[in-house]
């Protein structure tokens, strides 16, 4: 049985027609085959890993905090409690019970000292839809959260990490360079990154995006997305295969593909 539980990026996966994304962009430059073999032969684990679902849970109770009020620590133990006897992939050292344990704290800790940071929120989980001319088809995303931060308007990207993200990781990433182009109105972009560490922290990262900044990601997209419809898919080997889902299929185990992955339909 696996997670019945998706990032919100995911579900734009459901759109029929063609589309680009974040999700999409990066992916293909992380590597071009893992593209090819998610998107195209859709291809996906038969277990879950429970790292990536406990953040989807996270983020799933910090979304009705702002949307409804709902008392985030509740909201996450709720949902926690129905994937205890799904069948999830944990690394070493790691449990439901541990998980369950450093999301309330982590939770417990956000609702006091963190939410009150965030006003004026609005735009919870939004679903923007940019079409630019350069580009073949529309671009999709949904952006995390728009909110007043030390009075500035801001772009907020919810992130679980088991470490402290560096400082340059908010200054460079591509996913708040698509928000700030979906809002430009807003005044800073930032990450609030919630560390599972065996004592729960919280940090934010913020920076802002200039009009080169916008335009140079606006060009790196126009150009992935001219590979992609070119069928330029190739391996990019790296360190990153280690914890990729298509290991097996990239070395040939065809017994071990046979039992960890499934196409869907």
């Amino acid at each position: 049985m696996t997670a019945p539980i998706e990032e919100p990026e995911q579900r734009l996966d459901q759109e029929p027609a063609p589309h680009l994304s974040h999700s999409r962009i990066n992916r293909y430059l992380t590597c071009p085959e893992q593209y090819r073999l998610y998107y195209v032969e859709k291809l996906r684990p038969k277990i879950e890993s429970a790292g990536p679902v406990f953040g989807v849970v996270i983020h799933a109770a910090i979304a009705d905090l702002f949307r409804t009020g709902e008392d985030p620590v509740e909201h996450f133990a709720h949902d926690w409690q129905n994937l205890k006897d799904v069948e999830l992939r944990y690394k070493k050292r790691e449990s439901w019970e541990d998980f369950n344990a450093k999301g309330e704290k982590l939770l417990t800790k956000f609702l006091v000292e963190e939410a009150p940071k965030i006003r004026q929120a609005r735009g919870m989980e939004r679903k923007f839809e940019l079409r630019v001319t350069a580009l073949d088809a529309p671009f999709l995303g949904i952006i995390d959260l728009v909110g007043q931060v030390d009075d500035r308007l801001t772009v907020i990207d919810f992130k679980t990490a088991g470490s402290d993200y560096e400082e340059q990781e908010a200054a460079l990433s591509d996913q708040l360079t698509a928000y700030a182009l979906a809002e430009p109105e807003a005044q800073q972009v930032a990450l609030c990154v919630l560390v599972k560490t065996k004592e729960p922290r919280i940090e934010w990262h913020f920076a802002k995006r200039s009009a080169d900044a916008l335009a140079e990601y606006l060009e790196k997209v126009r150009l992935v997305s001219d590979d992609i419809a070119a069928g330029k898919f190739y391996k990019r080997p790296g360190r990153q295969c280690a914890s990729c889902d298509f290991l097996p299929v990239c070395l040939g185990d065809k017994k071990k593909t046979q039992e960890t992955l499934v196409r869907i339909a």
